[in-house]
């Protein structure tokens, strides 16, 4: 087992601890934004615990989510998240690592 208080941005789990999860939270300042990246072969859901997150995924219309909701986003597609609200984006984030 592993607990980890949620009140400091970073990592929340990665191997060696874990077999196939790597997990973080992020704190967002408002408008600033994690930057595009690509999970490569490896699945992501975003949940959103505060503030409101414009979600940009690869071939999709960006779409603004709030707190309370999660987001899919699949393997292999560029993707940013950015604080579209006037207050702290807290987000974790979880990646299915595969071999």
């Amino acid at each position: 087992m592993h607990i980890k208080k949620l009140d400091q941005a970073g990592s929340l789990l990665k191997p060696p601890r874990s077999q196939k999860l790597k997990s973080g939270l992020v704190i967002l300042a408002p408008g600033a934004e994690v930057g595009e990246h690509v999970t490569d072969k490896r699945e992501e859901i975003i949940a959103i615990l505060d503030g409101t997150a414009l979600v940009m995924v690869e071939g999709e219309e960006p779409v603004e989510v709030a707190a309370d909701h999660m987001v899919f986003i699949p393997a292999e597609k560029k993707h940013n998240i950015k604080n579209a609200g006037g207050g702290k984006l807290r987000y974790i984030y979880t990646v299915a690592l595969f071999n």
